[in-house]
């Protein structure tokens, strides 16, 4: 099978991460992937195995980039739509994965290859938050690709039937259990000094971190034992702590080892609850105990679940998580043993049989 994958770029995102994993695992399978992406991007930040074809906005297309500077997104478009016309009656399937690369996959003339939309997220509410008619206009566009004759695979349940979005199928994002695995022997924090509670820094407010701040603030004033650990830094402005430290890993291992040097990870996303979030998953096939207001992998069973942009909550977890470490353990094992359910293997023949079903 022949499979091309339209992007507006390679990003840092974990949305990225996927495309880049289901591309190495589907060539392992023994099927052709290619990458189309605008020859002003940049190159890519997750290692892949796939091809990458390079095209401009009149449409013309390379295996060598052109390092053309072009930060327009109408460009990306346009050069995505043109491409397109040029190439996609070449492969089997033309994979979209994100709203703005819906529009060209579907209105392109891609002969008989199968038009597939990956929904990793619903997209029109993180626009909105924004507040601004760029935003506002973006989440329109986003919410009509719903609309669009494509085959739809979603990466969670929860988008089977969420506002204007409709689907039957969906495929999880996958982990790379070889990197993302538990230290051998795991501490008992009900007796350690510090206690390392960590969080992914993100500036977009629906991450949620101002409240894992707050909680961290909260705790300190109350054990001197507790500190923070943010990945990446995007602190809000003014923000600081004696007690928070900041890392930026620079690849997967780099970023489960951070994992690994938790005792605590909170996750406080204020949206789209019970989709996919990778630190979510990381954290817990790192063995980390986890707090979240409730995302893919995450259950009572599993994780602690906390209230939405609910401070104390958050605290009252770290609280409980720290005291009790038989209920600890138990819940991190019944984690781990659900992250086996996310192997790359796992996931991306389920999405190579979607394809194949989709061609009946």
């Amino acid at each position: 099978m022949k499979i091309l994958i339209p992007i507006l770029g390679f990003g840092r995102a974990g949305g990225y991460r996927v495309l880049s994993q289901f591309a190495n695992e589907w060539i392992k399978l023994g099927h052709d992937v290619d990458f189309l992406c605008p020859d002003s991007a940049d190159e890519p930040y997750f290692p892949t195995s796939a091809g990458i074809v390079w095209v401009d906005g009149f449409g013309n297309v390379s295996r060598e980039r052109n390092d053309k500077a072009n930060p327009s997104g109408w460009y990306h478009v346009k050069s995505l739509y043109r491409g397109l016309n040029v190439l996609g009656s070449k492969y089997d399937v033309v994979f979209a994965n994100h709203s703005l690369t819906a529009w060209p996959v579907s209105l392109a003339s891609c002969g008989v290859a199968r038009k597939i939309y990956y929904v990793q997220a619903y997209e029109p509410e993180y626009y909105t938050s924004a507040k601004s008619i760029k935003g506002y206009l973006l989440a329109t566009l986003s919410a009509l690709t719903y609309y669009l004759p494509l085959k739809r695979i979603v990466n969670s349940p929860i988008y089977f039937c969420y506002k204007n979005l409709r689907a039957v199928d969906f495929v999880p994002p996958g982990l790379d259990l070889a990197v993302f695995k538990p230290v051998e022997t795991s501490r008992n924090i009900e007796t350690v000094n510090p206690i390392v509670i960590g969080c992914i820094g993100r500036n977009e407010p629906e991450k949620g971190i101002i409240y894992a701040l707050n909680a961290f603030e909260l705790l300190c004033k109350n054990d001197s034992r507790f500190v923070l650990r943010v990945a990446y830094g995007n602190l809000p402005a003014g923000w600081t702590h004696k007690q928070c430290e900041i890392v930026v890993p620079n690849n997967d291992a780099e970023l489960a080892e951070y994992y690994r040097s938790l005792d605590i990870l909170i996750a406080p996303g204020t949206v789209q609850h019970g989709a996919p979030h990778y630190p979510v998953l990381e954290a817990g096939a790192c063995g980390v105990a986890v707090a979240t207001t409730g995302y893919m992998g995450a259950t009572k069973e599993t994780a602690w679940i906390v209230k939405n942009k609910d401070i104390e909550s958050i605290v009252d977890s770290i609280v409980n998580i720290v005291s009790d470490n038989e209920r600890r353990i138990k819940k991190k094992v019944k984690f781990l043993d659900e992250t086996r359910n996310y192997s790359w293997e796992h996931v991306s023949e389920k999405m190579l049989k979607l394809f194949e079903k989709t061609g009946q």
